[in-house]
């Protein structure tokens, strides 16, 4: 039997690892193995929410063994080190525990066919200070740290033990991205919260939150006009956004733009850039973008080794019409899809699918609201806003819940979260 490793359970792996368990591990007419150094699966656009404790991560990460039990497909836990492309084998590294014990040992498995989606993480371009110094959101271990510290002082200027300086929390975000700019308008939602629940000294007023980009504008993927409705809005809620500012150093202290004064912050993030994990760069001998993705054909296929694909943000991918598949949890979706097909049709020798990228437009959360641009009939885009926005974002999420677990299951889900609205708390506060 033929064994197909999936490494990495992102949005793109987790699907295409749900889908092929089902496909191909549930006839036995192949091992489905999933590889990822965590034990469960957050969609990563929800790490604002996380981080800000807007979203309860213990309700609504997956468990890849249960996911793995009901789907048909095995879970392995460790992160990948090496690839040892002439034996057809990986290696992954071992697991230790809070007490430095070892769980799982070093191991080595075996493939016919090996699907890197590792995703990606943000690139901090070798600026001196970055990496010692500022919280990254690149998975939900970090955006639950960022709470914890954000919390911690809260909890203290609440207390009376620690007052802030001038009667604030400084907190820089360098990257105007969707990322930085759904934090950025989170953090005012969450101290109104903790108002709400008793903590009279807490207000949306203690937040000096400053927003940094190194572009003309924020979001410029999106159309100029929404780009500056979105910028307005930030604005709105005591967001200080700065453009057109080069960060070429940070500290302790704080951030230190190329052409102006420092930006002293306490709480320091860094969201800007997006790269694939550095040791991906020339291992096992693959073509590697300047960003360490492993290029691939329109089959999804690696250019050097058949047997080996990749999809999500670890893949460079170019379009037809020029350019590369942008790093979206909407283009890992579609790249399961194709990638799994592709899968199939190499272990029947039949025919394979090219694939092309479909944009479907871009949603950016903004606390209860939400404003964006979405792909109509053709090529035609529709810019929402309000409520009909935030819609198609939270669709967007319940999307991927289906490609988990299938329509009914995911519409008894809504269900359930509607009833927790009830009995759980707004805001996580641990």
């Amino acid at each position: 039997m033929k064994n197909i490793i999936i490494v990495g359970g992102g949005a793109g792996g987790l699907e295409l690892a749900t889908e092929l368990g089902n496909k191909l591990g549930k006839s036995k007419k192949a091992n489905i193995i999933l590889v990822d150094k965590n034990p469960s699966h957050l969609w990563k656009p929800l790490l604002h929410e996380i981080a800000t404790g807007a979203l309860d991560d213990n309700i609504d990460d997956v468990n890849y063994i249960a996911q793995g039990k009901r789907n048909h497909f095995t879970f392995r836990q460790g992160a990948l080190t090496n690839i040892h492309r002439e034996a057809k084998s990986i290696v992954i590294s071992e697991v230790k525990d809070s007490e430095g014990k070892v769980i799982f040992p070093e191991r080595q498995l075996s493939y016919d066919i090996l699907v890197m989606a590792i995703g990606s993480q943000c690139n901090d371009f070798g600026t001196p200070g970055v990496k010692d110094n500022c919280i990254f959101l690149d998975d939900h271990i970090q955006a639950k740290h960022f709470r914890q510290n954000i919390l911690n002082r809260l909890w203290r200027f609440s207390s009376g033990i620690e007052m802030p300086n001038a009667g604030t929390i400084d907190i820089a975000i360098v990257g105007a991205g969707a990322t930085g700019v759904e934090l950025a308008s989170e953090l005012f939602g969450m101290t109104e919260k903790l108002s709400d629940y008793g903590f009279d000294k807490i207000s949306p007023k203690m937040l000096n939150v400053t927003l940094i980009e190194a572009a003309d504008r924020i979001l410029p993927a999106l159309p100029e006009t929404l780009s500056a409705s979105i910028h307005k809005k930030l604005e709105s809620y005591g967001v200080k956004v700065l453009t057109k500012t080069m960060i070429t150093k940070a500290d302790t202290d704080g951030f230190y733009p190329k052409e102006s004064d420092p930006i002293k912050a306490d709480i320091m993030v860094w969201s800007a850039g997006v790269k694939a994990p550095d040791f991906l760069k020339d291992i096992a001998g693959l073509e590697n973008s300047r960003s360490n993705q492993l290029v691939v054909k329109s089959s999804l296929q690696t250019t050097r080794d058949e047997s080996i694909f990749a999809i999500g943000d670890c893949a460079s991918s170019p379009k037809p019409e020029g350019g590369f598949t942008p790093p979206t949890a909407q283009a890992a979706h579609q790249m399961a899809k194709i990638c799994a097909h592709n899968i199939m049709a190499y272990l029947t020798q039949s025919s394979m699918k090219e694939f092309i990228y479909k944009d479907k437009g871009t949603i950016i959360s903004l606390a209860h609201t939400a404003q964006g641009v979405v792909t109509t009939t053709g090529k035609s885009t529709m810019i929402l806003k309000g409520a009909p926005a935030y819609m198609v974002y939270r669709m967007l999420y319940r999307m991927h819940q289906a490609a988990l677990y299938g329509i009914c299951k995911t519409g008894c889900l809504i269900m359930a979260n509607r009833i927790m609205r009830w009995v759980r708390p707004k805001l996580k506060m641990d």
